[in-house]
């Protein structure tokens, strides 16, 4: 079982800014297929232009900072 339901990197990739931008980790996301940076995430400093691998490490980077701190809450 997987949790992506488009199987390439780049739908893998956007749908971790969808996650996060439904989580409210991020104010808002607007993809831009033609531009050299088409992915454009609002956060409250302003809007930031990234490319497909700048994007990936910033989902895995917002992931972290929001979440890391559950995982290592001992039961």
């Amino acid at each position: 079982m997987s949790i992506w339901s488009r199987g390439d990197r780049t739908g893998r990739v956007e749908e971790a800014l969808l996650m996060l931008e439904g989580q409210g980790i991020i104010d808002g996301l607007e993809i831009l297929p033609a531009e050299s940076k088409p992915y454009r995430v609002r956060v409250p400093a302003g809007i930031v232009h990234m490319d497909e691998d700048e994007a990936s490490m910033f989902a895995l980077g917002a992931v972290v900072g929001a979440f890391g701190s559950v995982a290592r809450q001992h039961a």
